[in-house]
């Protein structure tokens, strides 16, 4: 599971899919999500230009619900 910004110049969404293509070519399980508007750091509520509240809470229940899934087992 990883969650990345579309915006991100350090890792850009084309790194993002050769890296999943990589994940999958292993034969890993991959849950990768790509918010198109946010930049490096969007979850960061100290990140005062960057933040996106709605993309950072998102990306938490999508956390939690994995969790609460995996730690099911």
């Amino acid at each position: 599971m990883a969650f990345f910004g579309g915006q991100d110049r350090g890792i850009t969404p084309d790194d993002v899919h050769k890296f999943e293509q990589q994940l999958k070519q292993l034969g890993k399980k991959v849950d990768i999500k790509i918010y198109d508007d946010a930049g490096h750091a969007f979850e960061n509520p100290n990140n005062k230009d960057g933040y996106r509240a709605a993309d950072a809470a998102d990306a938490q229940k999508r956390t939690v619900d994995f969790l609460a899934m995996a730690l099911k087992k």
